[in-house]
């Protein structure tokens, strides 16, 4: 007998398209969160994990005790300055930083001293630094216009270590602005013109070696190799001086001409590129005395 089955079909149940947000376990973890939070558990996740900063702070050292570690003797001065100070020869042990190590290796006696003076709160950054040696030596570190630090010397206002150039005159020169006319004028081009009484002594830039000297259209002319790439040369003088000198910032390397106010002319080349003696100058002397002076109150010396 043949059995027939019909299928069966359940009625299809209705779904509804709403979501059913889990209210309590949304409030259980927001309440764990808050916990977390109020009690500090999570910053100590945090300070757990290997993230930048997260190694173990050490304990800021004394700065007499860091004066000493390096060999120092320790001296309060007035406000909130200190002082370390070394007396400096062959055995003495490593120098805190590059530059007292700098002023080491280059005194004059066998024995000199150092004095680093900061603030007591930053031992490691000092605002003057002092080497007795032949003579004394002061050094300030002053910051720039774009915020970085550099040490200029105190008796020039020179950046240190560096170029530190002379007038050849203590005179005028005419200044060269970005809208000089120079018609009728070609030779200021490549060079500056200088002002200056008959007769007058004039003195290299740089101390140097003389490697050119002869004629040139407006009068005698020396040339000197400064080192560093620097070559100068001086025009329309008298000569006083031979190829193969080897001269300072005080010898006298010509005159000149005979008259009541005579021209000269200079030119400074820098890696091989003619550069205007007042940019040339600007960009070694980065005080002058009025800031100098300034500083000098400020720190109290």
């Amino acid at each position: 007998m043949a059995v027939e089955f019909s299928e069966y079909r359940c009625k299809k149940k209705y779904k509804s398209k709403r979501r059913n947000i889990p209210v309590f376990r949304l409030l259980v973890f927001f309440t764990c969160v808050f916990l977390a939070f109020k009690f500090g558990l999570v910053d100590k996740v945090v300070g757990m994990l290997p993230l930048p900063g997260n190694d173990a702070d050490s304990l800021v050292q004394p700065w007499d005790e860091q004066c000493r570690s390096f060999g120092g003797k320790d001296f309060e001065l007035k406000d909130s300055l200190v002082q370390c100070s070394w007396i400096v020869n062959d055995s003495t042990p490593l120098l805190p930083n590059p530059f007292l190590r700098y002023l080491a290796s280059i005194r004059k006696l066998p024995t000199a001293k150092l004095h680093w003076v900061t603030t007591r709160d930053d031992f490691d950054r000092a605002l003057m630094v002092l080497l007795e040696d032949s003579l004394v030596y002061t050094y300030f570190n002053i910051m720039l216009e774009d915020s970085s630090r550099v040490w200029v010397d105190a008796s020039t206002g020179c950046r240190f270590p560096g170029l530190c150039p002379n007038l050849p005159l203590d005179w005028s020169n005419i200044p060269i602005s970005e809208n000089f006319d120079f018609a009728g004028l070609d030779r200021l081009i490549s060079e500056d013109e200088f002002l200056g009484p008959g007769e007058a002594p004039l003195h290299p830039i740089l101390p140097g070696v003389v490697v050119a000297a002869g004629k040139d259209s407006v009068g005698s002319f020396v040339e000197f190799d400064h080192g560093n790439n620097v070559v100068s040369r001086i025009s329309g003088i008298t000569l006083g001086a031979s190829v193969g000198d080897t001269v300072d910032v005080n010898s006298v390397v010509g005159r000149l001409p005979p008259r009541d106010s005579a021209a000269f002319f200079l030119s400074v080349r820098r890696n091989g590129l003619f550069v205007r003696w007042a940019d040339f100058y600007k960009s070694c002397h980065l005080a002058d005395s009025v800031e100098i002076a300034k500083f000098r109150s400020q720190v109290g010396f």
